[in-house]
């Protein structure tokens, strides 16, 4: 039993049961789940999952059913899976919350569940902690003790520094050498061109992309009323305000912000969905899946 507070059995049992399929063409595969440009087999595998019924004969690992009576199937260079990388923005901003759970908490509920529902269905799944810089790398694999090593990364992620969305979507798109499944969980708190300047390179790549823009309630609603000190999250700076003169102002930003970065995604065929920290994980996350598996 993991003692992790991101182990969340009930959130998990929400979306246990459902899929994540890459929509495009992925290097890898999974009969009637993922498409995948590459046939044949390779001299060297990655990794080792479950055999199940259907599974080519010649694929088993001898080794290791010799040695432990049980039928474990190789996943081979180009055959394994889809790959994917979850990139969590773990920047001062993230820490802002003004309900039960902080943005980077929020976060990093969605990137646990994401995990653990990759790994159910054999997929090769990475996480990328990154502020200014990417701070952690842990390269994809589909077996089950990648959900371990996600949950101890997640329990040692603090909000703190700056952040440079764009630039680190850069770097890790340079690491990145096979296609695959990219997916951002971020507040996008950045200069949107530069933004989508990285989330273009993951695009010319060849990579999926879904970004999951993460904003607490506050920060979509402007619910203040009485005079406010408001804080940069990520500097210095600090304001006295009466809230009433810049609700109207704020919210007209703000949409425009979340529109542009929503226009910007569509037309680079990127899946961008703004969730609002309000909403219980799971439910946006079945609810995502759900509308994703309809859409086809």
């Amino acid at each position: 039993m993991s003692t992790s507070p991101f182990f969340d059995p009930a959130g998990l049992a929400r979306v246990g049961n459902l899929e994540l399929v890459a929509k495009q063409v992925v290097e890898g595969f999974l009969t009637g789940r993922h498409r995948s440009p590459y046939h044949g087999f390779s001299v060297e595998y990655l990794d080792h999952r479950s055999y199940s019924p259907g599974d080519e004969i010649r694929s088993l690992d001898w080794k290791v059913l010799a040695r432990t009576n049980k039928y474990y199937v190789k996943l081979f260079e180009d055959e394994t899976n889809l790959r994917a990388y979850i990139l969590l923005d773990c920047s001062k901003s993230m820490e802002f919350q003004s309900g039960s759970l902080s943005k980077l908490a929020y976060g990093s509920y969605l990137a646990a569940a994401l995990t653990y529902l990759m790994i159910r269905q054999n997929d090769a799944v990475g996480l990328v902690r990154f502020d200014t810089e990417p701070r952690q790398f842990i390269a994809p694999r589909a077996h089950p003790t990648q959900f371990r090593r996600v949950l101890d990364s997640l329990d040692n992620a603090k909000a703190g520094g700056e952040t440079d969305v764009g630039l680190v979507l850069h770097k890790t798109a340079e690491r990145i050498k096979r296609r695959g499944l990219v997916i951002v969980i971020s507040d996008l708190i950045d200069d949107e061109d530069k933004i989508v300047s990285g989330l273009q390179h993951f695009r010319h790549d060849h990579h999926e992309v879904i970004v999951f823009h993460i904003m607490d309630d506050a920060e979509l609603t402007f619910p203040y009323d009485r005079i406010t000190r408001f804080q940069d999250m990520e500097g210095a700076g600090r304001v006295v305000a009466n809230p009433k003169s810049l609700r109207a102002r704020y919210l007209s930003r703000i949409k425009a912000f979340t529109e542009k970065l929503k226009h910007d995604c569509f037309e680079r065929r990127i899946s961008y969905n703004l969730v609002n920290t309000n909403q219980p994980y799971a439910e946006f996350l079945a609810a995502y899946l759900d509308k994703r598996k309809r859409m086809g």
